[in-house]
């Protein structure tokens, strides 16, 4: 799986286990989908895969002249639900990026998993820039696959990442095999999927988690 990275930070490992652990509630496991997204946004700017630009910065004793990120031309996609808290800690690693919203929920038709998109805003400001797809769990790999396709007109597949918390074999294949550009970084991973298309020892629903439905 060469399109595949665990981000092997203990920091952002412990995060990952409490947003494993079935005695979170809600109100801490968006707390800790922020942390995540903060935490891996910050492990990727160390990653020389982000666009950056000079800086020169007046001190008060002389000038530093600096390379940093370059946030405006990072573009974040929120795929809705579970990734809204994780796609804000990365928008607060990169205050000046913009962040897309694209809905992707999961349905199972005759035995088959497909993704329903029904609504986005923002995709259109995602020309031109380092797009990072948000969303804790790649289960299968369709909700991503979906969200892509309302992106793709937008944005460059070249340099697009997807940023998850837990993946799955199946999820990473498929992505792979449609977009074999794609980089996929995640804290835990690869595992197999259940009968119901969850992750084994996975999170669980990470949306239903969040927000108690």
């Amino acid at each position: 799986m060469n399109n595949f990275t665990i981000l092997d930070n203990p920091l952002i490992k412990e995060v990952g286990l409490i947003l494993h652990n079935t005695d979170t509630k809600p109100n801490i496991y968006r707390k800790y989908l922020g942390l995540l997204g903060l935490y891996m946004g910050v492990e990727l700017a160390n990653r020389n895969i982000l666009p950056t630009k000079k800086t020169k910065t007046t001190t008060p004793l002389g000038t530093l002249n600096e390379t940093i990120i370059d946030h405006r031309k990072i573009g974040v996609v929120n795929i809705l639900r579970a990734g809204t808290n994780m796609a804000m800690g990365v928008g607060n690693a990169f205050p000046d990026c913009s962040i897309a919203f694209v809905s992707a929920w999961r349905k199972t038709v005759n035995g088959k998993t497909i993704a329903l998109t029904d609504y986005s805003r923002g995709v259109e400001s995602l020309k031109n820039k380092f797009v990072i797809l948000t969303d804790p769990a790649l289960a299968t790999g369709c909700s991503f696959l979906a969200c892509i396709d309302i992106c793709k007109k937008y944005i460059d597949t070249k340099k697009t990442i997807i940023l998850s918390l837990h993946a799955a074999e199946e999820g990473i294949e498929e992505i792979h095999k449609e977009y074999p550009e794609i980089h996929i970084y995640s804290v835990f991973g690869p595992n197999k999927l259940n009968e119901d298309f969850y992750i084994l020892n996975g999170p669980g629903d990470c949306g239903d988690r969040s927000y108690n439905t």
